[in-house]
């Protein structure tokens, strides 16, 4: 089946795009439930939502995490269960919030070996791996599946919808990023009436931060440096630089905008090293680089204004070089 695009807010085909898969979970009972490594807010809320969506229709969920979440967001959407079984007894594997195939890490040969596969998500660059997807470039995985579920009339509970929200709002900034529409605010809007306790997520995700959060921060902003006379901002951390500050990679998530947040900066380069020889580099924009494609480029993908790949630790060096050469390029044709 071909992948269904949706761009943009003006066309309703909710009913289109999500009838293969629709009919999928409804001729399944156990279905395992999948996202990318080291999930954030909007791979949890995806998961958590569709697990809950699930049991009210008298089916199992079965949600198979992979690496280490943000433990703020994570704290308040893990369930405390685990998985009852492995992948290959349930009938139907989805993934969300996955771009592509190696996204989702220890679970990637499960999820290609099974013969009821599908995968929704919101990224433009998404590399086709299941055998039905549904992707659209949208604000959040989660603010796409709120269509799914008004579109199977579905059972939004208080937890449900507060998971939901939770995926919205920290994979739109707490709604500043430009990716949010006026159907992201109304999305919003329908979970806060389905009993999302916005304010509470806003209080613990947002509003209250560790000593050691800011201690990061701070050893961050000594160790940024900038190019292309202060359109660039590049930064790398280390996984000793964590640990110096006390605190875990995943609970200082906030510390990959923070090259793009200073005045003057157009496009902004995260890296952190992970062992001896693999570098995650994470892309910012303010709005005309194309990062998603410079990305790609790298054997990545993401969104026009915010993407990602990974290096190795030999081609390290040379790419770096190359990435910022990429960037200058796209400055310069502005």
């Amino acid at each position: 089946m071909p992948i269904r695009f949706r761009i943009g807010i003006e066309i309703n085909e909710d009913s289109v795009m999500f009838e293969k898969i629709i009919e999928k979970i409804n001729s399944a009972q156990r279905i395992g439930l999948f996202a990318h490594v080291n999930p954030d807010g909007d791979a949890l809320g995806s998961m958590y939502s569709l697990k809950n969506v699930l049991a009210s229709m008298g089916k199992n969920g079965e949600v198979f995490l992979c690496g280490k979440a943000e433990s703020s967001v994570f704290n308040l959407i893990y369930d405390g269960e685990t998985p009852k079984c492995e992948p290959e007894d349930c009938d139907l594997l989805i993934a969300l919030d996955s771009s592509d195939i190696d996204r989702l890490g220890e679970w990637k040969e499960a999820f290609s070996a099974h013969s009821n596969t599908a995968a929704i998500d919101h990224h433009i660059t998404h590399i086709k791996y299941a055998n039905e997807t549904v992707v659209e470039d949208i604000s959040s995985n989660c603010e796409l599946l709120c269509g799914m579920y008004k579109e199977m009339s579905a059972n939004i509970s208080e937890k449900t919808a507060t998971d939901l929200y939770i995926g919205i709002a920290t994979d739109t900034g707490s709604f500043k990023y430009s990716s949010v529409t006026g159907d992201t605010h109304r999305t919003a809007a329908w979970l806060i009436e389905k009993g999302a306790r916005f304010d509470y997520v806003s209080k613990k995700i947002f509003d209250t931060k560790s000593k050691e959060y800011f201690e990061i921060l701070r050893l961050a902003i000594s160790k940024i440096k900038y190019y292309a006379g202060g359109r660039i901002a590049y930064l790398c951390l280390e996984g000793e630089d964590f640990a110096r500050c006390g605190i875990e990679e995943a609970d200082a998530n906030a510390v990959v905008s923070l090259p793009g947040s200073v005045e003057g900066v157009e496009a902004s380069i995260y890296v952190r090293r992970r062992g001896e020889d693999e570098y995650k580099v994470s892309l910012r924009s303010s709005g005309y680089v194309d990062v998603a494609r410079i990305a790609l480029g790298f054997g990545g993908g993401g969104h026009v204004k915010a993407a990602g790949f990974s290096l190795t630790g030999s081609e390290f060096d040379s790419g770096v070089k190359d990435l910022i050469s990429r960037i200058s390029e796209q400055l310069e044709q502005k």
